[in-house]
């Protein structure tokens, strides 16, 4: 075991609850004192964080509470690629660890942390372990969770995603044409739409920012759409219900076009139309179905090699807040796929 004495280690935290859109202001970095790791415990070094829209939700003061809030003054977490750098636990040297953790340089892990989900320990030799922060990790779950659990596309069926070159809405598209559907698909950028027909062969790939989004899915679905994968909110969910055909499904994953707002989770102005087609709305949240599902979710992705599940990478532990708030804002141009933060 390497002999390690305490040290202080940066860590971010929230300096203030956001008022619209997150800016970087809004949060602080303090240097906090890290114990050298105790029996059964070990300190890792994390390598990679995600930043995730969710985690908007936990800043705000109400609502959401599937979830703990964060305050000003807490510590932030994320869902992170780590190696172990010492242990006085079941964890080897050099061994790497997935999981929930703080958004710190490094920190301690200890046994029973986090009861739903257990950290997972991968070999030191394992081959691109980066998949467990996307494809085979807590974006990849809730995809999964959307389509082969609730959503359950058939081949024939037309299906919406809505934010589909994001994280969740990359991967849902793609186990839909698995499931021989036709995929209509939105994005909010010019570029990201491109690569939705272009690299996931979208049938059609609409702005979901286009003040007339409602017109724009009629042109392209004149038939109407059997599955709605909803991750935005507003205009575009209500575009969804109207052209949904009788006994449609919607699967409401997030709303984080609302997310910034008073009322993150202000329901469509048309939602009764879904009791009026025989329409069914399923929402559902990623915490509680871990125990169930997870073994289920990863045997799926191990037979997957073909998946298309890019990482949206910036570099550095300083940039975690600008990271952040680019998923919002104007504060970083966005990539495809999982936003993550490479610290080394």
């Amino acid at each position: 075991m390497t002999t390690c004495r305490g040290t202080t280690v940066r860590a971010w935290h929230l300096a203030r609850t956001p008022r619209g859109c997150p800016e970087p202001e809004d949060f602080v970095c303090h240097s906090i004192p890290l114990n050298p790791p105790a029996p059964g415990e070990a300190w890792l070094e994390p390598h990679w964080l995600s930043v995730d829209p969710y985690m908007r939700t936990r800043m705000q003061p109400a609502g959401y509470d599937y979830l703990t809030h964060w305050r000003p003054g807490d510590a932030l977490s994320a869902w992170g690629l780590a190696r172990v750098i010492a242990s006085r636990g079941p964890w080897r040297e050099g061994d790497w660890v997935v999981g929930h953790m703080p958004v710190a340089e490094r920190c301690r892990l200890g046994p029973g942390e986090s009861p739903r989900l257990p950290p997972l320990a991968l070999p030191a030799e394992t081959p691109t372990p980066e998949r467990w922060l996307h494809a085979r990790g807590m974006t990849g779950f809730t995809a999964w969770l959307a389509m082969r659990l609730y959503g359950l596309p058939r081949a024939g069926e037309t299906v919406l995603v809505s934010a589909g070159a994001g994280a969740v809405g990359s991967l849902a598209i793609q186990w839909a044409q698995r499931a021989g559907a036709r995929v209509v698909a939105t994005a909010g950028d010019p570029a990201r739409r491109d690569w939705l027909t272009e690299r996931l062969g979208v049938a059609a790939a609409l702005d979901h920012h286009d003040s007339d989004i409602a017109s724009r899915l009629a042109e392209a679905v004149p038939e109407g759409i059997d599955l709605s994968i909803e991750n935005v909110g507003g205009s575009v969910f209500e575009a969804a219900i109207d052209v949904l055909v009788p006994g449609g499904r919607v699967v409401l994953c997030g709303l984080v076009g609302q997310y910034n707002s008073p009322e993150p989770r202000r329901s469509p102005r048309n939602l009764s139309r879904l009791t009026a087609v025989g329409g069914h709305l399923q929402p559902f949240v990623v915490p509680g179905h871990e125990s169930d599902y997870w073994a289920r979710f990863q045997q799926d992705m191990a037979e997957w090699d073909a998946v298309a599940a890019p990482l949206d990478v910036v570099d550095g532990f300083d940039d975690w807040p600008r990271a952040f708030c680019g998923l919002f804002g104007d504060a970083g141009v966005r990539g495809v796929g999982k936003r993550v933060v490479r610290l080394r």
